[in-house]
């Protein structure tokens, strides 16, 4: 899918961005029953990557303390706490291309930027009030490439060393031995789980690793229980050193259509319940949420709806009832809700990372 637009002199920004949650929405609705508009005609071994980001230039940065950016916003209230937060995080967000016209995608295309934009209002922001937030754009693999298997390894492989050298140039020109958080979303979570096994296993940095957020992606339990040198999953709400994660669907859903070909579907995945930051199949009612935020945030941060669901870890996926209302109706027509794992739970996720920053902070005194 390929969209043209002309920049008409004195156009509010506020339209671009309007305009890209659009797309934002429309794909999340439609495109995984349409991969076939977003699939590059040439195979993958014929096709020339566009040129590596510098992370020396800060427009291949799509946060970073003191840039302005989406990831200040404070959808459902609250305050951004970067300029006096103890703490950093390491976010990288999920798929925002969709184009055909590469299977890697340029990090600085128009398009990207804009939706990625949405991504650090709806996510990214989630933590702008226990940390500062360092954000890279990378080359990220286009959403059609996640059908074929072929493409999948060396396309997700190509993505992770952009986003390895950007935390290699963060530990090098910004880090100042602050506690750390990694998070992400989808695409964004699988290469989370490759910095949390290159880097994190093992030797100094496991010791500042306040939690990691791999949120919406396959979390295998065995290999984060195996020994000693692997991250064990967060027991509850304020431990740290160690990851939670989720898969979102609506009572009713087939699980199996959050898949993808080729990829192993047996053995036990993670899922932490982010209403009670359990790993266990105890039901959390609406009430134990602090507030959902919608997808669709048009013309800056949304408002919070508490109690709109209630959730339940159970064979893998975390489930729930379906939201009813603005901003929750694009989800796929067969109940997943892969698209809000960060949303319908905003709140919670935002009040858990102060309190892990805190308790981090607390066990360090």
């Amino acid at each position: 899918m390929i969209l043209h637009t002309r920049t008409v002199p004195g156009a509010r920004v506020t339209s671009a961005r309007r305009l890209a949650l659009l797309i934002v929405v429309l794909s999340v609705s439609t495109v995984w029953g349409c991969t076939w508009l977003q699939t590059p005609s040439r195979p993958f071994a014929a096709y020339e990557p566009p040129a590596a980001p510098e992370y020396t230039d800060q427009k291949n940065w799509a946060a970073l303390p003191g840039k302005k950016s989406r990831v200040s916003d404070v959808p459902g209230g609250g305050v951004d706490a970067q300029a006096t937060a103890r703490a950093d995080v390491f976010y990288v967000h999920p798929t925002t291309y969709f184009g055909r016209s590469h299977w890697n995608a340029p990090a600085y295309g128009f398009w990207t930027r804009m939706i990625t934009g949405s991504t650090l209002a709806g996510q990214a922001s989630a933590f702008n009030g226990a940390a500062r937030i360092y954000a890279p754009r990378y080359r990220q693999m286009t959403l059609a490439g996640f059908d074929d298997p072929e493409v999948r390894v060396p396309g997700l492989a190509l993505a992770y060393e952009d986003v390895r050298r950007a935390f290699r140039y963060y530990l090098e020109h910004y880090d100042d031995g602050r506690p750390i958080i990694l998070a992400g979303h989808s695409q964004g979570s699988r290469l989370v789980l490759r910095l949390l096994d290159e880097f994190f296993a093992e030797g100094p940095l496991r010791d500042r690793l306040v939690a990691a957020y791999p949120i919406g992606t396959l979390v295998w339990e065995g290999p984060y229980e195996r020994d000693e040198a692997t991250i064990p999953v967060c027991q509850d709400a304020e431990a740290t050193g160690c990851l939670v994660t989720w898969r979102t669907v609506a009572e009713g859903a087939d699980p199996s259509l959050d898949s993808n070909p080729g990829e192993a579907t047996d053995g036990v995945t993670v899922c932490v319940n982010p209403l009670t930051w359990q790993q266990d199949d105890v039901p959390a009612p609406p009430a134990a949420n602090l507030g959902s935020v919608g997808l669709v945030m048009l013309g800056g941060p949304g408002k919070a709806r508490p109690g709109l669901v209630g959730a339940q870890c159970r064979d893998g996926f975390l489930w729930i009832n379906r939201p009813k209302g603005p901003g929750f109706c694009f989800a796929h027509a067969d109940g997943i809700y892969h698209a809000y794992d960060y949303a319908l739970f905003y709140m919670n996720i935002r009040q858990n990372a102060a309190q892990r920053v805190e308790a981090f902070l607390a066990g360090a005194r």
